[in-house]
């Protein structure tokens, strides 16, 4: 497994049954809480980092642009919890500069130094996926794609092992299809662990379609076609029970919360209409949204699982029944192919960016949901 190296810094959730929105009911625990039913477990969370103006009066002493409390407390969590992989799902850092990648590398470069620093069971490999904070830039109001990030995200977390060896993703032109601009295979990937196959998408993928009135080209953008035939070629694999799709940007509104925009259209519907018909995949994993939150994809069983509370302000329309939360996922995959969601949750502190130990408690394990085989 690729884990994070420590060297050499590049440069650069008693059974019941919950109601899940308003079309689909799980059942929640019961006889799947055998540890022995677990094939295995995995761990994901999103939008870490810090606003500007917050990072901008604490550039020198957190040069990240991470809420360090909150990730030093959720990795300490996830290192009792020993996950085999652990999944970070973008808007780890500020980002967003109007630049050749610079004010990328410098934040990336001291996340990388603080995830270093952090506690981890060695059984854990560490997966990254970049966020629109990582991938654009800001042009004034406008947030625009910038080219110049694709090369130096992937050298970051190449240098480190955030990506694992065994990854296979597109070209522009192993997938033409998708109008690439570049090679994305650090940046959309996939992977085989066992019965399980992992897909990570880079939901601001760089790609030659552009907006007609302002000649820009088009952000929330994915290799949809790439994707289809990925999740073709994983259903058809007889070893493969179950197929988890991941990326930054949500595909669907949630309904717990107004969020920042999902994945264009363009590509949502075809990439909507492919996880709905390839049966192996139990949910879509993703944050952007800054909120916890399980909505439906349809009335088959398909989820979308946003855990985009990892330590960024909260949406402000975002008001759950268990109070406002920062946290993250912790996935078990059964043995019959079978998904568990266990959302690990903290209290929200009055000030997102809490130094006070006492009040960044550690998260606590909430009903664990079951989403079945499709």
């Amino acid at each position: 497994m690729n884990r994070i190296r420590r060297f050499g810094l590049p440069l650069l959730f008693s059974v019941a049954v919950v109601t899940v929105g308003a079309t689909l009911s799980l059942a929640s625990g019961g006889p799947k809480g055998n540890k022995a039913d677990v094939d295995q477990a995995f761990v994901f969370f999103g939008c870490n980092r810090i606003d500007q103006k917050d990072y901008e009066a604490t550039a020198a002493t957190n040069p990240s642009s991470a809420n360090v409390p909150q990730l030093n407390r959720t990795l300490s969590d996830i290192a009792r919890l020993a996950p085999d992989n652990v999944f970070f799902g973008g808007d780890l850092v500020m980002g967003y500069g109007d630049d050749n990648g610079q004010i990328l590398a410098k934040q990336m470069t001291a996340w990388i130094a603080l995830v270093n620093s952090c506690p981890r069971s060695p059984k854990s490999a560490y997966i990254a996926m970049g966020g629109n904070h990582e991938m654009k830039r800001k042009h004034g109001p406008n947030k625009l794609a910038n080219p110049a990030t694709d090369p130096v995200w992937a050298k970051l977390v190449h240098d480190v092992g955030l990506v694992p060896k065994d990854a296979k993703g597109p070209t522009a032109t192993s997938s033409p299809e998708d109008n690439l601009v570049d090679d994305q295979r650090l940046l959309n990937f996939s992977i085989n662990r066992g019965s399980v196959h992992f897909v990570v998408l880079n939901t601001d993928t760089r790609v030659s379609v552009k907006y007609p009135m302002t000649g820009e080209t088009k952000i929330g953008m994915i290799p949809a076609h790439w994707l289809d035939k990925d999740l073709d070629e994983a259903e058809k694999n007889s070893k493969i029970k179950a197929v988890i799709v991941m990326g930054h940007r949500n595909v669907i509104d949630p309904l717990s919360c107004k969020g920042d925009a999902p994945i264009d259209d363009e590509c949502a519907k075809p990439m909507v209409a492919s996880l709905k018909k390839h049966h192996k995949v139990r949910a879509y994993v993703c944050a952007h949204v800054h909120a916890f939150d399980i909505t439906p994809i349809g009335k088959k069983g398909l989820l979308q699982v946003c855990f985009g509370n990892g330590g960024s302000i909260l949406e402000k329309d975002w008001s759950p029944a268990r109070g406002r939360t920062f946290g993250f996922g912790y996935f078990k995959i059964y043995k019959d192919g079978s998904l568990g969601v266990v959302p690990y949750l903290r209290p929200e502190p009055k000030n997102y960016q809490e130094t006070n130990p006492d009040l960044v408690p550690a998260a606590k394990p909430e009903p664990e949901v079951i989403i079945p085989v499709r």
